[in-house]
């Protein structure tokens, strides 16, 4: 089986879900039989591949291509060189870009994290080029691998995908090297967690802010923020005006510290209104730290009878499900010992076998 993974996501990103999930496919392939499976990576800076030998070595790779519009351009000029000679069996963009379709005469399938952007568009700009990218693959792609049920039927729903071209395949969680950073320690002692980008609307954060000021003064507790870059004018001026400016912290946390934090904090709380997956509800789950999330896409399918549900969009309603956590040790251990046991659902092995079996069918 010779599988080939283009350059698309490890050219955009240097950490990121995305860019793991492939660089863990490609790792398992090579490790399990299949050694001629490619990454059409001329260079990438993505931490993932680091260790893996690429065309260009890092010296020439700093020296030819440090700017990023020259890395995407000759990683593309490459994956479409190499997708041009067809001498593979199975072709999986890392991303939407349809640059390859006019070359490609061999299958391909197409992993589809979500519908954020066809679900929220008020959230993203008008000009986003990579909504026509991904109708294009979409549409085309010969089979379709969706994260999760929720993605799955919201695929369906936009774009009329047959059923039969669409396979669920969860993403699996994978140790992580380091558990936990013993030089770290988290800015204070007692504190809510929240983890990811926070810019976008869909993450609800300043709901979420609003929802848990007042907890914060009645317990005395803090929040933690990691992910998403420094704070924002607007950010702080949200946090000033809910009175938390000071008993709020944004930590650029590696992956051992973002385990201690979870491993320290009072409950990780995920407010969003839309994911496609939730990766860090399973991050929470390994760690032992309580879930309190949004009921809405795919939060029960991931999280289970394991996580405290509330709806995203109702403040006081998020108010009351936090506080009913947090003001309850019996409910938190009740959490943490359900989140291990639904964390077995999501093995890296289901994951990989899974991928494994939709590249069979269509080779």
């Amino acid at each position: 089986m010779k599988v080939y993974f283009d350059h698309q996501i490890f050219s955009m990103q240097r950490f990121g879900g995305i860019s793991r999930y492939f660089a863990n496919i490609y790792s398992y392939l090579n490790n399990h039989g299949h050694p001629d499976c490619k990454l059409l990576v001329l260079y990438s800076r993505n931490h993932y591949i680091q260790d893996m030998k690429l065309p260009l070595p890092s010296f020439l790779g700093e020296t030819f291509l440090k700017k990023q519009h020259k890395l995407e351009r000759w990683n593309k000029k490459y994956a479409r060189h190499m997708i041009k000679k067809n001498d593979f069996d199975l072709l999986h963009p890392t991303y939407y870009h349809p640059y390859f379709l006019t070359k490609l005469k061999k299958p391909f399938v197409l992993t589809v994290h979500d519908m954020i952007h066809e679900l929220f568009p008020e959230f993203f700009s008008p000009h986003d080029h990579f909504v026509p990218f991904k109708r294009a693959t979409i549409t085309k792609a010969d089979h379709i691998i969706a994260i999760s049920q929720s993605t799955k039927n919201d695929l369906q729903q936009v774009f009329n995908i047959p059923d039969h071209k669409i396979s669920v395949v969860y993403h699996g969680y994978m140790e992580s090297q380091q558990e936990k950073d013993p030089a770290f320690t988290p800015p204070f002692r007692d504190y809510i967690l929240y983890v990811g980008d926070r810019a976008n609307g869909y993450k609800n954060f300043s709901r979420f802010v609003r929802a848990v000021q007042p907890l914060m003064h009645r317990y005395d507790i803090n929040l933690v923020c990691t992910g998403g870059g420094n704070w924002g004018s607007a950010e702080r001026e949200l946090l000033l005006r809910a009175g938390i400016q000071d008993r709020t912290k944004q930590i650029a946390a590696t992956e051992a510290q973002l385990n201690t934090l979870y491993q320290n904090a009072i409950a990780f709380i995920f407010p969003s209104l839309y994911e496609g997956f939730g990766f860090p509800i399973l991050e929470a789950f390994k760690n032992n730290c309580p879930v309190i999330t949004s009921n809405t896409s795919c939060f029960k399918e991931v999280g289970g009878d394991a996580a405290a549900y509330f709806d995203p969009y109702q403040q006081e309603e998020m108010t009351q499900v936090i506080e009913s956590v947090i003001n309850s040790s019996d409910k938190a251990v009740q959490l943490k010992q359900r989140g291990i046991r639904q964390l077995s659902r999501f093995s890296m092995e289901q994951c990989m076998q899974g991928t494994l079996e939709v590249y069979k069918q269509l080779i």
